[in-house]
């Protein structure tokens, strides 16, 4: 299924950045674990549900059949209802090194980011548990349609042998469901299950963002943190070695400081710069 599915990877040689604060950072160098944070419990709540509306508005727009609209939006909703039965963990990261946006949320006195090798990083994780996908998040709603177009009227119907409207008439003269359609019912449904996790809203772009996700790990790997008043479910992201113990910088060191303090924590695959205001990262 995923090799349909257009989703652009890291490409050889780029950095991916981790926007964080001082007491995560600390953390990130001592440990080399990560958070994976469930997909239910991310800064926007409602993203998950996003795919919902890009579907609907694909088979509104292309399809004028109300009973062919109605089968498939039936489809739109069980594929959520699906959604919530898995348990899925997002890993977050920007493809930018110098986000106004997320310097501003990450900013408070002193912000930060852990810059990886992408590749490098993505290969270690992958030494240690199963990733269930990765790529860039897709804001372009323009081309979140495209997508869910071309495999709704073309890719899919023609893995049945069949042409989109060919299969659809098959079905709706049909007493009960035809094998075609519970192919095409059951590719689209995974479909909107991994796009659910890569498309956001247009007004997001400005995070430039790459996920790394994760389905049903076990259980006993789910863990709960505070954040705000809540409690925000989280597994583990073992990056591999432990690096060693740093005292955490204080939000008043000046930045040659803090470049000597971070570089104690130097690890092969990753490097680490911080800033306590975005202009004094360019510094």
């Amino acid at each position: 299924m995923k090799k349909y599915l257009e989703l652009r990877s890291i490409a050889p040689g780029q950095n991916l950045y981790h926007y964080t604060k001082c007491r995560s950072l600390k953390n990130i160098l001592q440990t080399e674990t990560l958070f994976a944070t469930k997909s239910s419990f991310l800064n926007d709540t409602n993203e998950m549900e996003y795919i919902m509306y890009v579907a609907t508005e694909v088979i509104k727009s292309e399809i004028p059949q109300e009973d062919w609209q109605n089968l498939l939006l039936r489809q739109v909703v069980n594929t959520m209802d699906e959604c919530k039965r898995h348990d899925t963990f997002v890993l977050s990261f920007s493809c930018d090194r110098d986000s106004i946006t997320l310097w501003s949320e990450f900013g408070d006195q002193t912000g930060y980011n852990v810059a990886f090798d992408g590749q490098q990083l993505i290969d270690r994780i992958r030494k240690r548990q199963d990733i269930y996908c990765h790529g860039r998040v897709i804001y372009s709603l323009e081309q979140q349609k495209a997508l869910i177009r071309h495999l709704l009227l073309e890719e899919f119907p023609s893995r049945t042998g069949m042409s989109f409207p060919e299969l659809m008439e098959n079905e709706v003269r049909s007493t009960g469901d035809t094998e075609a359609f519970r192919s095409l019912r059951r590719r689209l449904r995974k479909a909107l299950n991994i796009y659910a996790m890569f498309f956001k809203q247009e007004e997001f772009a400005a995070e430039n963002e790459y996920r790394i996700v994760f389905r049903n790990p076990d259980r006993s790997r789910i863990q709960f943190r505070e954040k705000e008043g809540f409690l925000l479910p989280y597994i583990d992201i073992d990056l591999g070695r432990r690096a060693s113990s740093c005292p955490s910088p204080a939000s008043r060191w000046p930045r040659r400081t803090m470049w000597t303090w971070l570089g104690r924590a130097w690890c092969s695959t990753w490097s680490t710069w911080a800033t306590r205001f975005r202009w004094n990262c360019r510094g």
